[in-house]
């Protein structure tokens, strides 16, 4: 990257970031639940024409169940070169009433709102990181893969199976998610899912009654345990039980019980593994006359570190210290995302490239408002670049 390049990305970002922050506080005050479902047409519609303003070429693609669909935008470069993908969501976790509690606002350095960390800064980085680097030179194309379901994890749509064949053929991705304040970039992520298990038993009078009941919630007490000791600590495997629900009146042998379970594993592989175990142990009867049935609810696939990955990251890693920004480091991580996907593509990707900060999924959030420019430059001086990235798988 030749010297003037660098001096005008950082230029073109310096002179932007009062609109960086207007846009991101118009993003941002666009309800996103995605559990609240009515409000995701008019934010995808918002997306959407953002990009169509910016000159990307923009299709949406139906994912099914209801859930808002994945925008692909592609900026077009030089005829024969691979695009660079950003990727990521443009649904928030938090319900409105919950969103109405942390405003945008700006206070020492940090700005706050629901959506600035996860991950709406993310995507303002992507697209003023892809406007400076067309004002500097860029000839490469740029893909942006943006799901409206993630933070429900995709459940019951296509969206993960879209977002790996938009990916497809692609030279590298950087996900856009949840930047961390240590300013490290996610090598690789757990993958995740969800099990809901019910025990059904016989109702009767605690009393009168006792021995003609078959406790729903002693029969998951049994199951509780077994589920537990299923952890496998040693190969990355993790059985969570996170909520018990049971019973109705405390004078009742209860005749139902659910819980939920949250297993993270760090290899794909492992996944059949642990459902095999989890399954055997809902098989089994503890009090006769209980019967128990499983569901799984939702699933995300590992971040695996792969060599093209760790190529990509080296790639960044030169590139920030070309530019004279901060250096980043390596971090894995126990949450899932969306590079996984990108990842089975066979695509290297990066994620956790967003804007930096803390408390996302909560009344908390924030990022460090200088994180938003210098994010902006670093992936604009690598997306210029991008001609001298090799992908080592």
């Amino acid at each position: 990257m030749r010297e003037q390049q660098i001096q005008s990305i950082n230029e073109y970002i310096d002179l932007h970031k009062t609109e960086m922050i207007r846009l991101l506080e118009e993003f941002v005050e666009i309800p996103s639940c995605s559990r609240e479902p009515e409000v995701m047409p008019a934010a995808t519609a918002w997306v959407t024409g953002l990009l169509r303003r910016e000159g990307f070429a923009v299709r949406t693609m139906d994912v099914g169940h209801g859930n808002a669909p994945v925008v692909i935008a592609d900026l077009d470069g030089q005829a024969g070169k691979a695009p660079v993908v950003f990727s990521g969501h443009y649904d928030t976790a938090l319900p409105r009433a919950l969103s109405a509690q942390n405003p945008f606002r700006i206070e020492e350095g940090k700005i706050y709102g629901t959506g600035t960390l996860d991950m709406k800064g993310g995507i303002v980085i992507a697209l003023y990181a892809v406007r400076a680097a067309v004002q500097a030179g860029l000839e490469r194309p740029v893909r942006l893969i943006l799901a409206g379901d993630e933070e429900i994890n995709h459940l019951g749509s296509r969206a993960a199976e879209i977002m790996e064949d938009a990916a497809k053929g692609t030279l590298c991705a950087f996900n856009m998610e949840t930047g961390l304040i240590s300013n490290k970039i996610c090598v690789f992520r757990k993958g995740g899912t969800r099990c809901r298990i019910t025990v059904h038993g016989v109702e009767a009078h605690a009393g009168n009654d006792f021995t003609k009941g078959r406790s729903a919630i002693a029969e998951m007490a049994y199951k509780v345990v077994d589920i537990h000791n299923l952890t496998d600590l040693k190969a990355g495997t993790t059985m969570n039980i996170g909520t018990i629900n049971g019973g109705t009146i405390f004078n009742a042998v209860p005749a139902k019980c659910e819980a939920v379970v949250d297993m993270r594993f760090e290899k794909n592989e492992e996944l059949e593994k642990a459902k095999k175990n989890l399954e055997a142990v809902c098989k089994k009867t503890y009090i006769e006359g209980t019967a128990t049935e499983m569901e799984y609810i939702d699933v995300m696939h590992v971040f695996e570190t792969t060599e093209g990955g760790l190529a990509l990251w080296n790639y960044l890693h030169d590139a920030a210290a070309e530019m004279g920004l901060a250096e980043t480091g390596q971090s894995r991580l126990g949450g899932s995302s969306d590079a996984a996907y990108i990842t089975m593509a066979g695509v290297p990707c990066l994620c956790s490239c967003g804007t930096m900060g803390e408390w996302n999924h909560t009344v908390r959030e924030y990022i460090l408002t200088d994180s938003l420019y210098e994010r902006a430059k670093l992936f604009a001086g690598a997306l210029l670049n991008a001609d001298n990235f090799r992908n080592a798988d």
